[in-house]
């Protein structure tokens, strides 16, 4: 194929994000339709696009062959590094002759700008939000949404409150779970009618700690005819019928001074939700379900059994409260435009728990560790040596000045060779890694979700090939696909995502080579330099988590649980509601939980403490001054959160219960990066959750054809431990187990 014969070919259409909406440092869907291209040839779309050092990582996103009408559709997902610059989608069409590449389209990036329009077919501009920002997607009109999302602009100070994007059909939903990755929430009413692949996209996203908000009264039927009710039927016992309702003054109560919500007595078809371990938000007079919840790995599922696009709930002038408070929690005032965004100034340079993460696992060579007052002091130091002291020397000392013209090169000489000394002393690349592995319990098996940061340095310049192999799959022959990306901090300093375009000079490119592949190719390594990488990946596992725990009446976790992993769990507590329980052990002794042991909640070594004042290290201090014996005159004081720290354990142990820790008021630092993290609502809700320790590393680092080991390596395991929440057997029985004994009768 000549080159030349390629110059009809364009770009029918290219839809980049939600309509030109997203986030920074997520991925993010693409979709592309080309015409006039050779028949029977194969056509790959690239986006290339700023990391957060500044260099271009050519990202290569899909590739097909071209039908025989010379027209191909390319989807899949890109990244973009920094919140503003430039950036260029292209199409290479790979021939016998050679390799043609059309045009590129230039993207430009911006922050806070007019939302660019869906109807021009090829988009050239991307709007990118910072990481903080929830984004909230919905399907279609839905009643009440446009209302919500002004009161939130409204409201809105340094940033917005709510982002809203919008797609037009369920046929636009994307159908693989990492394009959902910039979407904090999805609300979907009334058509449930999609793909297998995007209903498993969904609830792969909801399983990695996405939102998902159904509502479904009168179209009960279509969800449970269709993929996405499949799965959530047996969750929460969706009944094939409705049910009628005449009285939702319980949904008007919810939202605090809500205006009326008339039915006028009239019938209201509901959904029949049956499932006794869904926790109710809202329920009627017969104590039959509106609004229930249940955490679905580490995201969350909330089904409102009522049809927010009929009536009478889409003529309710509360609605859009009723939004509020479901999504943020609280009805939007000013206050929430203000203190969403209090935390105290950091001296530190660290304004989130991500930057905290990735600044502690950043590996830097033996030979870059000097200090700016070291390296400032050497210089001092070596001028004084090469001057003055020279000087005297030859002058005072041996009175020969001409000896300069030896002393003088052999000191610079002798200078560089001890640099270089030092620079030599390490030869080998330098790996940091920090792993976080959550372990859901699915079907008898384990679903396994493990996230990887890593930091790679070099002792010298180099260009090199890298790729992540993922470390507890035990059958190699179903690798699971990782994906190897840059990752970045939410600040606006150097290798920061925040800092907007400059100068691009030095700036170097280099190629990810898709998800399948994975790999990061001809990769820039500069001389003590370090590289900051992120890579996860899911897969299912053989191992069992046996578990019998149930919650008494006084909230307690009761029961027994083990497990057989193919590794030790050490340093671990267990968190549940607002309770953590921990075990008895010698001091300086470390917990250890091996495959096989049972954790029993009877055992005498195990104590139940307040979770929050578990974290904010409370303990009450008395006044000196004071001789009574009560608290009278004492004083409750929380331990600073240490933003220094470099404890991945103490860190993502934050990162995970941020909120239940008091969040931003209590660190100081904010919780953007990582929300999809969060765990604080999945303990309220349908599982108690261990965290703790393990060697083994999730994730390896191959380097060329090497897999090279770590200077340092953490992992952090979170197993999610589902939680009976039916009453003991000694109180009132279920409508279920009372049928269940009559049959075994």
């Amino acid at each position: 194929m000549a080159t030349g014969s390629c110059t009809a070919a364009e770009l029918a259409s290219l839809r980049l994000g939600y309509d030109g909406v997203g986030k920074v440092g997520k991925w993010l869907p693409i979709t592309a339709e080309a015409r006039d291209l050779p028949a029977g040839e194969r056509v790959q779309l690239q986006a290339a696009f700023s990391d957060p050092r500044g260099d271009t990582c050519i990202q290569i996103v899909d590739e097909v062959r071209v039908g025989v009408d010379g027209s191909a559709i390319l989807t899949g997902c890109f990244r973009c590094g920094r919140i503003e610059g430039v950036g260029t989608v292209s199409l290479n069409v790979k021939g016998a002759s050679g390799e043609a590449i059309f045009p590129p389209t230039i993207i430009v990036h911006a922050e806070d700008v007019e939302q660019p329009s869906s109807n021009e077919p090829v988009q050239r501009t991307l709007m990118l939000n910072k990481a903080g920002i929830p984004t909230l997607m919905t399907v279609g009109e839905v009643a009440g949404i446009e209302e919500l999302l002004r009161n939130a602009e409204f409201y809105s100070t340094a940033q917005r409150l709510l982002q809203g994007v919008q797609v037009a059909s369920l046929k636009q939903l994307p159908d693989v779970a990492v394009a959902y990755e910039s979407i904090d929430y999805l609300l979907l009413t009334d058509q449930f009618a999609m793909s297998p692949q995007q209903a498993a996209a969904i609830q792969g996203w909801v399983k990695v700690g996405g939102n998902l908000l159904v509502s479904a009264g009168n179209s009960v039927v279509g969800l449970n005819e269709s993929d996405l009710g499949a799965w959530l039927g047996p969750i929460f016992g969706v009944g094939q019928a409705t049910i009628v309702a005449r009285d939702l003054t319980s949904l008007q109560g919810y939202v605090p001074g809500a205006s009326r919500l008339e039915s006028n007595r009239k019938r209201v078809r509901i959904a029949d939700l049956q499932q006794g371990q869904t926790i109710s938000e809202v329920s009627d007079s017969l104590k039959r379900l509106i609004v229930g919840r249940q955490s679905v790995g580490t995201g969350v599922v909330t089904f409102i059994a009522v049809d927010l696009n009929q009536v009478p709930v889409n003529v309710w002038p509360s609605l859009p409260q009723l939004y509020e408070t479901l999504i943020l929690g609280e009805k939007i005032t000013m206050r929430s435009g203000k203190t969403s965004r209090n935390r105290r100034i950091s001296q530190s340079g660290v304004s989130d728990v991500a930057t905290q993460l990735m600044a502690a696992v950043d590996a830097t060579s033996d030979t870059g560790r000097w200090s700016t007052w070291g390296v400032m002091g050497i210089i001092v130091g070596w001028l004084l040596l090469i001057g003055p002291i020279d000087y005297l020397l030859v002058t005072r000392i041996l009175k020969r000045p001409h000896f300069t013209w030896i002393t003088f090169p052999s000191l610079i000489i002798g200078g560089a060779a001890i640099v270089y000394g030092f620079a030599a002393d390490s030869q080998e690349l330098q790996l940091n890694q920090w792993h976080v592995v959550d372990v859901i319990p699915e079907d008898g098996q384990c679903h396994l979700t493990a996230r990887s940061w890593m930091s790679v340095s070099s002792p010298h310049t180099m260009r090199t090939d890298l790729k992540a192999v993922p470390s507890l799959v035990s059958d190699t022959s179903s690798e699971p696909s990782t994906p190897l990306i840059w990752a970045g901090r939410p600040e606006d300093v150097y290798g920061g995502m925040y800092r907007t375009g400059g100068i691009a000079l030095g700036r170097q490119a280099y190629t990810h080579e898709g998800f399948d592949d994975g790999r990061l190719t001809g990769v820039p390594l500069l001389t003590n330099g370090s590289r900051s990488l992120f890579a996860e990946w899911n897969s299912q596992s053989d191992s069992r988590v046996d578990t019998q725990l149930s919650v008494s009446g006084f909230g307690l976790v009761t029961g027994t649980f083990s497990h057989n992993l193919p590794f030790t769990i050490s340093d671990w507590v267990i968190v549940y509601g607002n309770r953590v329980y921990r075990t008895r052990g010698n001091a300086g002794s470390t917990t250890q939980l091996s495959s096989g042991d049972v954790w029993d909640s009877n055992s005498p070594d195990i104590y139940a403490f307040d979770l929050k004042t578990w974290l904010n290290g409370s303990r009450i201090v008395r006044d000196d001054g004071s001789t009574q014996r009560s608290n009278r005159g004492s004083t409750q004081v929380n331990t600073p959160y240490d933003k220094s720290s470099t404890d991945p354990h103490y860190i993502l142990t934050m990162a995970s219960l941020f909120d239940v820790a008091g969040g931003s008021d209590y660190t100081g630092l904010a919780q953007s990066l990582l929300r999809q993290m969060e765990l604080s609502d999945t303990i309220r809700l349908n599982h108690a959750v261990l965290i703790g320790l393990t060697e083994t590393p999730a994730t390896s680092l191959a380097v060329g054809d090497r897999t090279i080991e770590p200077t340092n390596s953490r992992t952090v395991v979170r197993l999610l431990l589902p939680v009976n929440r039916r009453l003991s057997s000694g109180l009132a029985k279920t409508k279920e187990e009372l049928e269940k004994q009559r049959a075994e009768k």
